[in-house]
């Protein structure tokens, strides 16, 4: 016996209860005294860091080390997992297209054994995607298990391809790609299981750019650390699994990007392309680099290999072939390596980078434009207001040829907004990472948007960055903008205001080396306050729309427009006060629909014949089926984007001199423009009721907008300031 539990026994028999049970509550209330303060120290951090994450901190890139598990929440069995599996049994359902329809995606599924995992995959996929339009491909590549059962009953859902003996992966995915008939082709492994928004990111990605020949989506493991965020190659011709070990949530990971190659376990790739490489290459069979290979055969044909992270899997590996590379089919990962290298050692030597530390960020990302900083006080909301959907564009067009960082000063996180911005290839992050950023990119450029931005980081990157070409984005000339509403309120905080910022804007301006302005008209102003400073014109941006009903299939008024922004607010008053009241005596059933952010002062008006129907997500039906639009501005600066997007949806606007300046509108040929309430409500009526002169407007705006705002004709204008900035630096 130990002396230890000697000595406790001891003491047991000789120590009186009471002492006994003294030192029980004084070890007792000594541990939960530490448990509370320890307590108290946790819940300290927990707030401490709550409130720097709101205030900006990148948790993911301040705690810089392996995630820790955190397994994918997936979908649980439910009722109409049942139901579907008794429909196929039955076969009272057929989901396989005909085989006159066009396909758009084939989707071809490799199984070897492991039937547990090809039905959870199938499960998973049967989730995602449309029989209408996608076919499911399976081959049982010389299963031994209850592999064909299975995959029996799913016959009229799947077409299955059965091979007798195991051709290995290659020759296996080439039998199925024959079969597929889809503009796309999808390879898929059987130990994939697909996260829900799997599909869509893919195909609008391919569909989004004709230089993208494939994409690849992001792999997780089971315990929710990630696996691979797009693969690097290096000179040497080994490969690396970008992002391995970190958090699928680190924003780092979290953006489109060109890279060297994605894993063929979840890959989409152009069909014609498949078939005009030949297919995957022979010389790797039974498996490994196959898909290395394929992606750098997409390259050599003129198209880019981009990574998606939005689209997601959970990635069971080694399921089928296992991990080690000493025996099986695996040890052909280090017998093709030699081979792929032999293949293509004239690119890798040229165009890849040295397997080092300090080139994992740089060589990540295959595009080999100039990284960008863009800043702005908040992250965009395209759907809310014209300057957001105007910066969204910059940016989707900044990632189509550079390496654009976005950083938002606000502390708001919006991932619904964010998401949208990765998805095109835009990296995002908060402006507490500004410092961190500038000093590990090399950053060309910054676009630095809106004055009160500008006049907290030009300082910071002159004083940080000096090598750092800035263009000042001014969005409109706030100047004018208060000068007009002090002309017009009398308000002496609004004028000082306007003197404030004519001060500023003006420094800003003689500050920077490139001014984006939204008019000629405020380029002209530009140009005399900062001369020697290139100014361009980056107008607000509008899509062309399907342009709706005829004039006799619509009725009623619209206004859309952010109605936190004062002339939109002071404009809708304006209107209902003054305006609307004259229209109702000539048109007594006339409506009006106000839509838009922030309409407390507005409520007020609200009726039957005035509804004020707030922020609404999808405003598209008002576009087409209301006659007139009506943008009432007394003050204001710039272009206007309501203004613009309503001529893009093809529907005539009635506006002031104030609202049609920028937009080489003429009146009563590409829109109605009046200055007084009676002239106001006159054009309203006159538009409303002729059918003649409806159209000529629709015609002539939806024009003015495809000549002069439509992105075909502003993102050259962006890329070739940008290029020409960044060309006088480098002379």
């Amino acid at each position: 016996m130990s002396l230890v539990r000697r000595t406790k026994d001891t003491l047991r028999g000789r120590l009186p209860l009471s002492l006994k049970l003294s030192l029980k509550r004084l070890f007792v209330g000594t541990v939960a005294a530490v448990l509370r303060v320890g307590a108290r120290a946790v819940n300290l951090f927990d707030r401490v860091l709550l409130s720097a994450t709101t205030h900006g901190l990148d948790f993911h890139q301040a705690w810089d080390i392996k995630a820790r598990p955190k397994p994918p929440e997936l979908r649980p069995w439910g009722a109409a997992d049942f139901l579907f599996v008794m429909d196929a049994i039955k076969g009272s359902r057929d989901g396989v297209p005909a085989p006159d329809r066009p396909v758009r995606a084939s989707i071809v599924l490799l199984a070897y054994n492991k039937i547990e995992y090809t039905f959870q995959c199938l499960r998973s996929v049967f989730q995602e995607v449309d029989l209408n339009e996608t076919e499911i491909i399976v081959v049982d590549n010389g299963s031994s298990d209850a592999t064909a059962r299975v995959l029996s009953y799913l016959e009229g859902f799947i077409r299955v391809i059965t091979i007798e003996q195991n051709a290995g992966f290659l020759d296996a995915c080439n039998t199925g790609a024959r079969a597929a008939r889809g503009r796309y082709l999808i390879l898929l492994n059987n130990d994939i299981v697909l996260l829900p928004g799997w599909l869509a990111p893919l195909v609008a990605t391919v569909e989004s750019d004709p230089a993208v020949g494939a994409v690849g989506s992001m792999y997780i493991y089971p315990n929710g650390i990630l696996q691979d965020a797009g693969s690097i190659v290096w000179k040497d011709g080994n490969s690396m699994h970008y992002g391995w070990g970190r958090s699928p949530e680190d924003k780092r990971f979290n953006f489109a990007r060109e890279v060297d190659y994605c894993p063929g376990a979840s890959f989409l790739i152009r069909k014609e392309l498949f078939d005009q490489l030949g297919g995957l290459d022979r010389r790797y069979a039974p498996a490994y680099y196959e898909d290395v290979d394929l992606c750098f055969g997409v390259r050599a044909l003129g198209y880019k290999v981009i990574y998606q992270p939005l689209s997601r899997v959970v990635h069971h590996e080694g399921i089928t072939l296992g991990t080690n590379v000493n025996t099986g089919f695996k040890r052909y990962q280090v017998i093709n390596r030699e081979k792929f290298y032999e293949k293509w050692r004239e690119q890798l030597e040229r165009e890849h980078y040295e397997a080092a530390p300090e080139n994992i960020v740089r060589a990540s990302d295959r595009r080999r434009g100039s990284a960008l900083l863009v800043c702005d006080d908040r992250l965009p909301t395209p759907d809310r207001d014209a300057g957001s959907a105007r910066m969204s564009f910059i940016l989707t067009s900044l990632a189509r040829w550079s390496r654009p960082v976005f950083v938002s000063l606000s502390k708001q996180e919006w991932p619904g907004y964010e998401k949208p911005l990765w998805q095109a290839g835009v990296e995002t992050a908060s402006a507490a990472e500004l410092r961190r950023l500038l000093k590990e990119r090399q950053f060309r450029a910054a676009l630095i948007s809106r004055p009160e931005v500008a006049g907290a980081l030009i300082p910071l990157l002159r004083r940080h960055a000096p090598h750092i070409k800035i263009i000042y984005d001014m969005v409109d000339a706030h100047f004018i903008r208060h000068e007009r509403e002090a002309e017009l309120t009398g308000d002496a905080e609004t004028a000082r205001a306007a003197l404030r910022y004519r001060e500023m804007e003006t420094r800003l301006a003689r500050a920077s080396d490139f001014i984006f302005c939204t008019s000629t008209d405020e380029k002209e102003i530009m140009e005399r306050a900062a001369p020697g400073v290139p100014v361009a014109v980056v107008p607000t941006i509008h899509e062309l729309h399907e342009r709706g009903g005829s004039f006799d299939e619509r009725q009623h008024l619209l206004f859309i427009g952010n109605l936190a922004h004062r002339p939109n607010r002071d404009g809708v008053l304006y209107f209902l006060r003054e305006v609307y009241p004259l229209i109702k005596q000539a048109l007594p059933s006339i409506e009006l629909d106000i839509i838009g952010d922030h309409p407390a002062e507005i409520l007020a008006h609200a009726g039957e014949a005035v509804r004020v129907r707030g922020y609404v997500p999808d405003v598209e039906p008002f576009w087409q089926t209301r006659r007139v639009f009506v943008a009432p501005l007394r003050y204001g600066a710039g272009v206007k984007g309501k203004i613009g997007e309503s001529l893009a949806h093809g529907l005539p606007v009635v506006t002031t001199p104030v609202g049609a300046e920028g937009m080489g509108l003429a009146h009563a040929e590409s829109a109605m423009i009046a200055a007084t309430p009676a002239a106001f409500a006159d054009a309203v009526v006159e538009l409303y009721t002729r059918p003649d002169l409806w159209q000529r407007l629709a015609d002539r705006g939806y024009e003015q907008i495809a000549r002069h705002f439509a992105p075909a004709r502003i993102a050259p204008v962006i890329e070739d300031a940008l290029k020409e900035l960044l060309a006088a630096r480098s002379k």
